[in-house]
């Protein structure tokens, strides 16, 4: 072979090498390729092996329990022996599948609103008017149909209340028939009966009857004077006048009479005009005495007014004569209006009077407060009709009713919200938003605390995706409520004996979790195909690397035998020339 022939085969090989050595060091980086395809496989199925999803549980007609995928659709969907729930967003709103949403926007009232799920009817009822039944009960009571028919019954209401003479009977105050100390002081003679007696000289024995009734010591006007009472005669307690305890009524218990006065009261009679005569017996003495002065003052105590009146005529009293002296015509009349007013009427009683004016007064306005109200009665239609719903299924009924009121508020009429539309609202024959039943509450705002709607609209790819609302749920973008029968209804929902409560979706004891056992098996089955897929590769590049390895050692022996073959012929040659 000639030089310049050996050298263009040798550089051919050399292509040949590189481009081997090129290709292995390719197949070598998709080989490396392949280990991290094969880890990246191998976390892939491992991840499926963690991943869970959400179960609702619910019960058929017989009791058999069953499991479904938790999503919108299997959690608010009616069934039968199943707990209702709502989905609520951040804003309080319940989200409602578009169904539901379609169906409260073309209802008018809770009635519409069932008739469309087909668990109700709304029809006309003639009943009794509430209003006429009220009316006539508060008149006649409950036996009120035996007087409207022209009958009578047992009185009741405002007839009951007719006012009876014996309930307008007063109370009078008057003289007791039995009075101690009046009688300690009259019906025995002593000084009081010589007060009357005639003698001119006797008269101002009155004194030592005041001094009987306020007994020994010393004692003290209302305008702050004091005296003392003594027991026997005055010259022997060193004083020029006095008056002394004459007791002529001996049997009399003077201690309690003494207490007794301290307690009781003036009576505070006025005398007419000034005076007035009366026929006194005071011991075997009997005469007509004149009654006058100015009344006692009835918040002074009997003993206080002894003592004032004692003080206020003591200086008649004359000093050496026998019986005191003669009394002036005025503090005698005095003591008598003391004797015969004070002493007399303070011993009281109560008596039971008639007041024929002021039931006669009371048994007109009665019969005129009954005429009309009569009147107002008969002005009341007794029947009225009434739109009632009629339910074809109760339980499943009640389920909407509990949604309508969810979405509404607690009125059955359909709420107006000014700036919002709010599909259809009721028209009443009487021009007036009235709810269907009795029982209907006043229309709140029908919105959340937020100023939203209490219900937007979940669309049915959501409503349907279980991978939604478990992420949701886990997130906190939405809670659940759920229908509880149990606990009081909550004021102003609408609801009887139901109330919609939130509840932690992980405490729902018919939402569990589990394995998704339908991801673990599409995992496993993806990671084995990739292994076999990444080892029939792997099994592909080793047989490229080995031909490829083949290859290179045979040029590698050719390159080293051209390369021999080219050294000899420059060594010949340079011998030729040399």
């Amino acid at each position: 072979m000639g030089l310049s022939a050996s050298q263009a085969r040798l550089l051919s090989i050399t292509a040949r090498l590189s481009d081997n050595e090129l290709r292995s060091q390719t197949i070598t980086t998709a080989k490396m390729a392949l280990a991290s395809k094969t880890s990246e496989a191998s976390s892939a199925y491992l991840d499926a092996l963690s991943q869970t999803e959400l179960m609702f549980s619910t019960y058929d007609e017989d009791g058999n329990k069953t499991l479904q995928k938790l999503t919108g659709t299997s959690l608010t969907q009616y069934g039968i022996l199943k707990n209702q729930y709502g989905i609520i967003n951040t804003d309080g709103q319940i989200m409602v599948s578009e169904t539901d949403a379609t169906n409260y926007l073309e209802s008018a009232t809770m009635g519409e609103f069932l008739e469309k799920y087909g668990v109700a009817n709304v029809e006309d009822q003639d009943k009794e008017n509430p209003e006429y039944v009220d009316k006539a009960t508060s008149i006649w009571g409950s036996d009120w149909k035996n007087w409207v028919n022209g009958g009578t019954g047992t009185p009741g209401g405002l007839i009951a209340k007719e006012p009876q003479q014996k309930d307008f009977n007063k109370i009078e105050e008057v003289p007791s028939t039995n009075n101690e100390i009046y009688d300690a002081v009259t019906n025995s003679g002593g000084c009081l009966g010589f007060t009357i007696d005639g003698n001119p000289g006797h008269q101002n024995c009155y004194m030592h009857v005041l001094s009987d009734l306020i007994g020994p010591g010393e004692h003290k006007t209302s305008d702050g004077h004091t005296f003392t009472i003594y027991n026997g005669n005055c010259q022997e307690h060193g004083t020029s006048w006095c008056w002394n305890t004459a007791k002529h009524q001996d049997q009399a218990d003077w201690d309690s009479i003494h207490k007794m006065i301290q307690d009781a009261n003036c009576s505070g009679d006025v005398i007419d005009g000034g005076t007035e005569n009366v026929d006194v017996t005071y011991g075997s003495q009997n005469a007509t005495v004149t009654v006058g002065g100015p009344p006692s003052d009835p918040n002074m105590s009997i003993y206080q007014r002894a003592v004032d009146l004692l003080w206020e005529v003591h200086g008649e009293y004359k000093i050496g004569d026998s019986y005191g002296g003669q009394a002036s015509e005025e503090s005698l009349q005095k003591f008598f209006y003391f004797i015969e007013h004070d002493l007399k009427q303070m011993g009281t009683e109560m008596k039971t009077v008639p007041d024929v004016e002021a039931w006669e007064k009371a048994h007109k306005e009665w019969e005129e407060q009954v005429a009309k109200e009569i009147e107002e009665f008969n002005k009341i239609d007794p029947i009225i009709t009434e739109q009632v719903i009629v339910y074809t299924d109760k339980d499943q009924g009640q389920w909407y009713v509990n949604l309508w009121h969810r979405m509404n508020g607690p009125s059955d009429d359909k709420v107006e919200l000014d700036g919002i539309e709010n599909g259809a609202h009721p028209e009443h024959e009487n021009g007036e938003d009235e709810p269907l039943d009795d029982d209907a509450k006043t229309p709140e705002t029908g919105l959340t605390a937020n100023g939203k709607i209490l219900w937007t609209v979940l669309e049915d790819g959501l409503m349907n995706s279980q991978e939604w609302l478990k992420y949701a749920l886990e997130n906190g973008y939405v809670t659940l409520e759920r229908v509880n029968y149990t606990e009081p209804t909550e004021d102003g929902s609408g609801l009887e004996n139901a109330t919609w409560t939130s509840i932690i979706y992980t405490n729902a004891a018919d939402i569990t979790e589990q394995e998704n056992e339908a991801a673990i098996t599409r995992a496993e089955v993806e990671y084995q195909q990739t292994v076999r897929d990444i080892e029939a590769k792997d099994k592909q590049y080793d047989n490229i690397l080995k031909r490829l390895d083949t290859e290179h050692s045979a040029l590698q022996t050719e390159y080293d035998s051209i390369k021999g073959v080219i050294s000899k012929n420059i060594e010949r040659t340079l011998k030729m020339y040399s």
